[in-house]
């Protein structure tokens, strides 16, 4: 299961379980007090969880102009949009205003970040294989190779694989735009 997790993926989840562990043992165990060692820890996880969170983006943003990003559209992307907005218009109002989140609340904003932004809902098709993330488990990854039947109905697509596995991807989750590229880049499989 690890062999296909990208290193900075396992770096994120690694420092975001560590700064959550901590500023809950500081906050339900030691009354909130942080020394300057451990706060210079939580400081240093959470912006390596923010860096990891924008190579995470980054890499999306790569692949949807290669045209091998195909995001859905429900709750998750929504609140992935939403956080990339909100997030730095939230830290310049704390600027300019004085009025900022706590310390502890502060590390954990590049936490979220990371797990909104792995959780998002998304199709990717590159030559090799299909990753399919449909829902809060992990992507389905799928070699295409292994494709063996793209059905296309009113309602949406069935992709069934060699495998016995099968994807259902369906219309109204997607824009009419990227529904459109999306099956055209599946009946060329």
């Amino acid at each position: 299961m690890l062999k296909k997790i990208p290193p900075y993926q396992l770096i994120g989840w690694a420092c975001s379980l560590l700064v959550v562990g901590l500023v809950f043992y500081f906050y339900r165990f030691n009354g909130g007090q942080i020394g300057r060692f451990w706060m210079g820890l939580m400081m240093a996880l959470s912006f390596a969880v923010l860096l990891m969170a924008a190579l995470e983006i980054w890499k999306m943003a790569t692949d949807f102009q290669a045209g091998y990003l195909f995001p859905m559209r429900n709750a998750t992307f929504f609140v992935v949009c939403l956080s990339v907005v909100a997030l730095p218009v939230l830290g310049i109002y704390g600027m300019v205003t004085g009025q900022s989140l706590q310390a502890s609340t502060s590390l954990l904003i590049p936490v979220f970040l990371f797990m909104a932004v792995r959780n998002l809902f998304r199709v990717r098709i590159d030559s090799v294989a299909l990753e399919a993330k449909t829902g809060f488990r992990a992507p389905l990854y799928v070699p295409l190779f292994d494709v063996e039947r793209v059905e296309e109905t009113e309602t949406g697509i069935y992709i069934k694989t060699s495998q016995g596995k099968e994807i259902r991807l369906i219309r109204a989750f997607f824009f009419d735009s990227i529904w459109a590229r999306l099956r055209e880049r599946l009946r060329s499989l």
